[in-house]
């Protein structure tokens, strides 16, 4: 029996979260077209004959940004790396290197972990784009050319892992697939409809905070959540002309909540304005 904590790292919109989801086989991380959708280092845990991984998805390398959040995000791919067992740098090939991808490398370098190397999202680049991903020397034991998306050879990705990872009992019961609580999973699914159904600018300034669940008799859901941003601005293009825009992130969000939960949905979203939340970021 094998076992250990394997962290996905590499810069935003690489892939990781979709990398996550696709190997588990279930959806534990969200996934959006935006940078820094992922702020937490979720766990998604992978139950094999051979034994469990239990991957670590952290937040995407981002400069450029001085803000209290961007800085807290960076900072947690540094703490992350306790009790890691083996990093596996992901790296997307449609985009050109730069210096997100150079800080990585450094970081990588420094560190005394096992390496793989995986370039994703081999399905929609050409052998050119690839070849400069290829080229790259971080001391891994491995290079694969993967496809989250399509699935496309993380099985020997995974295997891989097996290898490389030591001998060692569960850390986490046969049925559970993430660590992420009830509640925040709930943040994590209404944050997503967010940032799909807004501006680009917007979620850097944007989070959630559920403040109540009510189990109804009949088995349903009452769910009292706030969507916390830093201006008035922003509070108006939340909320939309005629509450419109709110309405669609509320409609989105309690659909997918429903057919997770198996249940009816009553999900009453507000929005407040905090210009300091993102300073008290992960100590809520």
């Amino acid at each position: 029996m094998k076992s250990g904590f394997v962290m996905l790292a590499g810069r935003s919109n690489v892939g990781k979260s979709t990398l996550l989801n696709a190997i588990i086989g279930n959806k534990v991380a969200i996934v959006t077209p935006k940078p820094q959708t992922t702020r937490l280092p979720i766990r998604g845990i992978l139950h094999d004959e051979r034994g469990q991984i239990v991957f670590v998805d952290t937040p995407g390398i981002f400069l450029g940004k001085k803000d209290a959040l961007s800085l807290r995000l960076n900072k947690s791919i540094l703490e992350t790396l306790e009790g890691i067992d083996i990093i596996v740098y992901v790296t997307d090939p449609t985009r050109r290197p730069g210096p997100e991808e150079e800080h990585m490398q450094r970081l990588l370098n420094s560190v005394n972990k096992p390496l793989i190397l995986a370039i994703n999202k081999i399905d929609i680049t050409d052998a050119k784009a690839n070849q400069v991903y290829e080229n790259i020397n971080i001391g891994q034991l491995a290079t694969f050319k993967i496809s989250a998306a399509k699935h496309t050879n993380l099985n020997r990705l995974v295997d891989a892992l097996f290898e490389l990872l030591p001998e060692g009992e569960k850390f986490y019961p046969d049925l559970q697939i993430t660590d992420l609580g009830h509640q925040q999973w709930i943040e994590e699914v209404i944050r997503e409809k967010i940032f799909l159904n807004l501006e680009q600018e917007l979620p850097y300034s944007v989070d959630v905070a559920v403040l109540d669940i009510k189990f109804r008799a009949n088995g349903g859901r009452y769910i009292e959540a706030e969507i916390l941003t830093t201006n008035d601005r922003y509070k108006r293009m939340i909320i939309g002309s005629g509450a419109a825009n709110l309405k669609q992130i509320g409609m989105a969000a309690r659909k997918e909540l429903e057919g997770a939960l198996n249940t009816n949905v009553h999900l009453d979203l507000q929005v407040r304005v905090d210009a300091k939340w993102q300073d008290s970021f992960g100590r809520r």
